[in-house]
């Protein structure tokens, strides 16, 4: 082969328009173009230097929870895309006061063990009314995206003599007020009255709810025995019609009386419920939901299967009451019913195509459920109702009906 022939030198013009057509080396142009997010579908400026693609740096965020319910109370505004007007309410919740406790008990009044055991419903790290359990109370229902919560006692003081059945309630309501005063956005009270003196029972109530501004009364289901819908009870009934009062009603845990309950230990398992059912079936039978319709009566526990037989009701309880004042389903419906089932999707759907979303509202049953399962899935379970809408209405719009305007 023979020797490389060399080029001979080429003019100016000629090595220009060689360069031109030989490829060049990579060199990054900057430029910026606006773009939008698939996340969030806002848009985004993307800028590309020196070949990386780059986000502009974003606006720093404010400080502090969002989207949370501790956020929504520090800021006033947004619940988890809630508004705070429509924040969930957990209108069953209980609290322990050691000093109510006490009194009662010089007066041989305890509250009832669970299966034999001396645990109350309310013991435990987050049931009583100490800082620290009031702070972990809170907590929880930050958790369970709760914005507040209607305390209880779960022991009523419920004494034969009035002058010992008096300073226990007096106490306790006042207790109570402190603890809602102290934090005033998470936590509302019910009233407790000192049985079964009815004039006393009407002066508490108006002390409690005109002077203390708790936002509603709470009664057991029976009172040494004697059913609230009994007529010894009217003139009450008629104090809170008058007044649009919320009554909550609450089992008396009392063992239903029966040594089939207590020889059997069940008396905790199976007892609420049939005092549920039998309230329930009680102040219909007494025309109740008629003669003060103004009265907005909460049954807990979903009403305890009350919603599984009301046909049976409208054809049997006729024949044994002959001067009801309406179909028992119909004053069925004029009830409203806690969401508490211990998770039983079952009961939950049963409940909504029997009464109605908007007749069933938060409840928690604090702390009672904390021994099998945590206080979100207790008041959140009722987001996986099938029918459709039931959730939001019952988790934000149904309890603020109930209670009307008494909660701020």
């Amino acid at each position: 082969m023979g020797p490389r022939r060399k080029h001979p030198p080429v003019s100016g013009k000629q090595d220009v328009r060689r360069r031109r057509h030989q490829p060049q080396p990579y060199q990054p142009v900057s430029f910026r173009r606006r773009v939008r997010c698939r996340a969030d579908g806002h848009r985004r400026t993307i800028r590309n230097d020196g070949g990386r693609r780059v986000r502009r740096p974003q606006r720093q965020r404010q400080s502090g929870p969002r989207n949370t319910v501790a956020g929504n109370r520090a800021s006033g505004g947004v619940a988890g895309g809630v508004p705070a007007s429509n924040g969930l309410i957990d209108v069953h919740a209980h609290v322990a006061v050691p000093a109510y406790l006490a009194l009662l008990a010089q007066v041989g009044v305890r509250p009832s063990g669970y299966s034999g055991s001396s645990r109350t419903p309310t013991s435990g790290r987050a049931g009583d009314d100490r800082a620290a359990a009031i702070a972990a109370r809170i907590a929880m229902m930050d958790r369970a995206g709760v914005s507040k919560q209607i305390l209880l006692a779960s022991l009523a003081s419920y004494l034969a003599a009035e002058t010992k059945a008096v300073p226990p309630a007096r106490l306790l309501n006042e207790r109570l007020v402190e603890l809602a005063a102290a934090t005033p956005h998470p936590l509302a009270a019910l009233a407790c009255l000192p049985l079964p003196h009815v004039d006393a029972a009407r002066a508490e109530l108006r002390h409690g709810m005109d002077r203390l501004g708790l936002v509603g009364i709470t009664m057991q289901t029976s009172c040494f025995g004697i059913s609230i819908a009994d007529e010894k009870f009217a003139p009450l009934f008629a104090e809170m019609n008058r007044r649009r009062a919320t009554l909550f009603i609450h089992p008396a845990i009392n063992r239903l009386r029966s040594p089939f309950a207590t020889d059997w230990r069940i008396d905790t398992t199976l007892g609420p419920l049939l005092e549920d059912i039998t309230i329930a079936v009680q102040l219909i039978a007494a025309n109740i939901p008629m003669r003060y319709p103004a009265v907005r009566i909460v049954i807990p526990h979903l009403g305890s299967g009350f919603a599984t037989m009301l046909d049976r009701r409208d054809n049997r309880l006729p024949l044994a009451i002959l001067k009801l004042a309406g179909r028992p389903c119909e004053m069925a419906r004029r009830f409203w019913y806690d969401s508490v089932a211990h998770g039983s999707l079952t009961g939950f759907d049963t409940a909504i195509a029997a009464f109605g979303a908007d007749r069933i509202v938060p409840g928690s049953d604090f702390p009672v459920l904390l021994s099998s399962e945590s206080n979100d899935r207790t008041i959140n379970y009722v987001r996986k109702a099938r029918h459709a809408g039931a959730a939001r209405q019952i988790l934000h719009h149904s309890a603020r009906a109930l209670f009307a305007g008494a909660l701020a």
